[in-house]
């Protein structure tokens, strides 16, 4: 849910009037700024705040109101965040940190993009843009956190709208996923199995070009629907043969000195040059746009029969495909000279160029991320076969030592066995010759008996181990 800064909004009328300004002020522009952070480092924490005026740790919001004062940026009008996974659901600062965290190395981290507003249009004009600008750039689909600027110029005299975006390439798709996860290498035959899938329009050549010309085609929409005469233009000056320099990028401490205390560093006296000579290019510059937008509203089949989903549509489908030598129509027709279609064919094989030579860097990272898990691997195969040896080698000696013990058992059950069988044989022996000893006195008795004899004849039997003896 977005959250409001400025009461303005509130005081502001709904009514499509396009504001005429002074001459001298900056006319409409297409002023888109790209910046790409890459994986591994620590920005996302900062631009999240900067974006959203949210510090990491959160304040109250009288604290912050209090910081905006003191620090003269209270300019920050409005900020949300949209289509993050359930992890980072109200976590802009975790969500791109994770991207920082959990992307490839070397890999886009995430894109942070910045673009500026007309100054023909008012607030509520300005958040309706806004409105259609995330919606045709992010739609439902891409995790983004952007935030509607709007600080006073430097001579105080006007407004500067624009936007800033954090983007992601990441298609949220809905499958729950964690943080690691999300940021992985998208599965297409189990996608919830892998990452999120990567965005194509983002990542493809000539993607910067099709952005300015998808940016360009929303303000010129609502300008014409304000009733505003302005319109903007995609491409450079020097490509549209203007005799004009761009304005170079003033640092945050020129700018804020030339505010507080009118010091004029050499980058801020080359803008105020720049801003001299642009009142004599203006009619110029918007006689081109102007000329631009209705060959490109031809183009795209736009009309004023359209509503503003409409054209909002067309514009969205038609992203990518803008180019501005060369209509789409006039191809089609067969209307376009062999020099230009050749021209068109070299624009073509050297975006087809460049498109193989990112696929084929893709190829080898992925090559060279196969060659490091085989030689990972290589070294835990032969890791566990010098393991698998020895724990084979201490099961033969182990077996060694069973086969030791059992020849030992076996001999000492046959020296038991040869004892025992010598015993019964001795115990035998000794059973025979009592019975014999036994016999003999019984028969000298009936001897002595016989012959009248008094005497008799004992034979004394002496106890041995076990009950034998003589």
């Amino acid at each position: 849910m977005g959250l409001w800064r400025d009461r303005r909004f509130l005081s502001e009328t709904h009514g499509k009037v396009c504001q005429y300004l002074d001459e001298n002020a900056t006319m409409a522009h297409v002023h888109f700024r790209r910046t790409v952070y890459k994986a591994g480092g620590q920005k996302a924490a900062d631009r999240v705040s900067y974006l959203t005026r949210h510090p990491l740790r959160e304040r109250s919001r009288g604290a912050q109101q209090v910081r905006y004062i003191s620090e003269g940026r209270e300019d920050c009008l409005f900020t949300t965040s949209k289509n993050l996974p359930a992890w980072a659901e109200g976590k802009p600062h975790g969500f791109f940190q994770a991207a920082e965290r959990y992307e490839r190395a070397n890999g886009i981290a995430f894109e942070e993009w910045k673009i500026t507003l007309p100054q023909e249009l008012s607030h509520r004009q300005n958040m309706d843009l806004m409105h259609d600008l995330m919606a045709v750039i992010a739609g439902d689909e891409l995790p983004i956190t952007y935030a509607f600027h709007d600080p006073r110029t430097l001579d105080g005299q006007a407004q500067q709208p624009h936007l800033h975006l954090l983007l992601s390439a990441r298609h949220n798709d809905g499958v729950a996923r964690t943080p690691d996860q999300y940021f992985r290498r998208y599965n297409p035959q189990h996608p919830e199995r892998g990452g999120a899938r990567k965005i194509e329009r983002l990542r493809q050549f000539g993607a910067v070009k099709a952005h300015r010309v998808l940016i360009a085609d929303v303000i010129n929409v609502h300008l014409e629907q304000a009733g505003c005469l302005e319109r903007v233009h995609p491409e450079t000056l020097e490509r549209r043969g203007i005799a004009r320099q761009p304005e170079p990028k003033l640092l945050p401490s020129e700018s804020h000195a030339y505010r507080k205390d009118g010091t004029v560093s050499a980058r801020m006296q080359a803008v105020l040059d720049v801003r001299t000579a642009r009142q004599q290019t203006r009619a110029e510059e918007q006689a081109s746009a102007r000329a631009y937008w209705a060959q490109r509203e031809e183009d795209l089949g736009l009309t004023s029969a359209m509503d503003g989903a409409e054209q909002l549509a067309v514009i969205g489908a038609a992203r990518g495909q803008a180019r501005e030598p060369l209509s789409t129509r006039q191809v089609i027709l067969g209307e376009v000279g062999m020099e230009q279609e050749d021209q068109r064919l070299g624009d073509l094989a050297g975006e087809a160029y460049a498109q193989a030579q990112h696929e084929a860097r893709d190829v080898w990272e992925d090559a060279l991320a196969a060659l490091t898990l085989r030689d990972v691997g290589r070294e835990a195969y032969a890791q566990a076969w010098q393991e698998s040896q020895g724990i084979w080698e201490d099961a033969l000696a182990e077996q060694e030592r069973l086969n030791d013990g059992w020849a030992a058992v076996r001999t000492a059950r046959a020296a038991a066995m040869s004892a025992q069988h010598a015993q019964a044989v001795q115990t035998g022996t000794w059973r025979s010759l009592e019975q014999d000893l036994q016999a003999l006195a019984a028969q000298l008795d009936q001897v002595s008996e016989e012959s009248g004899g008094r005497g008799t004849v004992r034979i004394r039997l002496w106890e041995r181990d076990q009950g034998l003896g003589l």
